[in-house]
This record gives structure tokens, C-alpha cells and sequence, in this order.
């Protein structure tokens, strides 16, 4: 009985050990995989979280880019607006009809006391024909009532250096014109002859590629050329 008593406890202490050991290693695998998992686990948000940052950062970057070209659009139509306004505030300016209406309206100011409509001698368009005469320089005048046959002897001081100017502004009409034909005529020109200078340039270089190109071919030819057979007799 005894022995009997023993040997069962034997076994149930091999059995106790052999269970305990299943046991620890199946929690050490447990605690192994479930470490693993959360390595995993905060490999995959820290990688996350990365990606979220650097999806971020792009678009904080392209919004960024996006707003710098929106800036360098800006900036170039400004440049072209502010271009073609001084080209065409500069044409205004130096226009004939400019010059004219600028006229008119002086003389109408100085002669503004005169220019009543009780006073018919004096109108608006009769200044107007003053105007166009002297800048024709035709010597037209309507007159001043029965005065005097020319309008331009009762205006005052001021209104006749006015006359006098449109006057040599008519002798001189079209100069500005000229002159900004001419120097359009002079960058054509220019342009032209520098296209036919790179024209000439071109095609001299490509007759010295043909010509280096058929010496090379000669020489090729006369190097490869086969040797006729020698030939003895005795």
C-alpha cells in the first residue's frame, strides 16, 4: 500500500510538472505573441501617425504652393495691366486729337467771360474752327461781328500763344507718328538681318558637315579598296 501511496504521487507530481510546464510555456507564448502584437500594434500607429503627418505636411505644402502661384499670377497680370496702361496712356498723350481737345478746352477757359450765350461773336464752335484753322494752317477765320474779319485778333494774350502753338503743331503733325514707324521699321529691319545672318551661319555649317562628310567617305573608300592580285610569269 505503501509503495502503491508512493508511486501515485510520483506520477501525480510528474503529471503536476509536466502541466505547470505546458502552462508556463504557454503563457510565456502568450505573453510573447501578445508583446509582439503591441509592438505591432505601435509600429503600425506610430507608422500611421507618420503617414497622417506627412499627408499633412503635403498639404500644407501644395495650399503653400498653390497660394505662391496664385501670388505669381497676380503679379504678372499686374505687370502686363501696368504694361499696356502706360502704352496706351503714352499713345493718348502724344495723339493729335488729344492735343487739340486740350486745346479748345484752354481757350474756352481763358475766353470763359466772353463765351456767354448772349454773346454770339464768341461760341464754342466757332473757337473749335479757330482751332482747326491755325492746325491746318489754312488762315480761316469767321470773324468777330463786324469788327474785326478774324476771330483770333480780340482773344486774349494766353488764347493766341495757345493759337500759336497749334500752329506749329499743325506744321509739324505726324512727327511722332513717323518716328514710331521708323523705329518699328529700324527692329524689323534688325530682326531680319539677324535671322538672315543665323540663316547664313546654318547653312555654311551644314555645307562643311557635307563636305567633311564626302572626305571621310573618300577616304574610307580608298583605304578598304582591295589590292589587285601580283601576278608573275616566267
Amino acid at each position: 500500500m505503501k509503495h502503491y501511496l508512493l508511486r501515485q504521487g510520483s506520477i501525480t507530481k510528474a503529471q503536476a510538472k509536466t502541466y505547470y510546464a505546458t502552462m508556463m510555456r504557454t503563457n510565456q507564448a502568450e505573453a510573447a505573441i501578445d508583446e509582439y502584437n503591441g509592438k505591432r500594434y505601435q509600429q503600425r500607429f506610430n507608422t500611421s501617425s507618420i503617414n497622417r503627418n506627412n499627408s499633412m505636411r503635403e498639404v500644407d505644402d501644395n495650399s503653400t504652393n498653390h497660394n505662391h502661384i496664385s501670388l505669381l499670377r497676380m503679379k504678372l497680370h499686374l505687370i502686363i495691366f501696368c504694361r499696356h496702361f502706360i502704352l496706351s496712356l503714352f499713345s493718348l498723350i502724344t495723339s493729335t486729337r488729344t492735343w487739340l481737345f486740350i486745346a479748345v478746352f484752354l481757350i474756352c477757359a481763358f475766353e470763359s467771360s466772353k463765351v456767354i450765350p448772349s454773346n454770339p461773336s464768341i461760341t464754342v464752335f466757332r473757337i473749335i474752327f479757330e482751332v482747326i484753322s491755325a492746325f491746318g494752317g489754312c488762315g480761316l477765320s469767321m470773324g468777330f461781328s463786324n469788327l474785326s474779319p478774324s476771330l483770333a485778333a480780340v482773344l486774349t494774350v494766353p488764347s493766341k500763344i495757345v493759337l500759336i502753338l497749334v500752329m506749329c503743331m499743325g506744321r509739324h503733325r505726324g512727327l511722332l507718328d513717323s518716328m514710331k514707324d521708323q523705329e518699328e521699321i529700324e527692329c524689323n529691319a534688325e530682326t531680319l538681318i539677324h535671322s538672315w545672318h543665323q540663316l547664313a551661319i546654318y547653312k555654311y555649317d551644314q555645307e562643311n558637315r557635307m563636305n567633311m562628310d564626302k572626305q571621310i567617305s573618300t577616304v574610307s573608300i580608298t583605304v578598304t579598296a582591295p589590292t589587285p592580285p601580283l601576278s608573275t610569269r616566267f
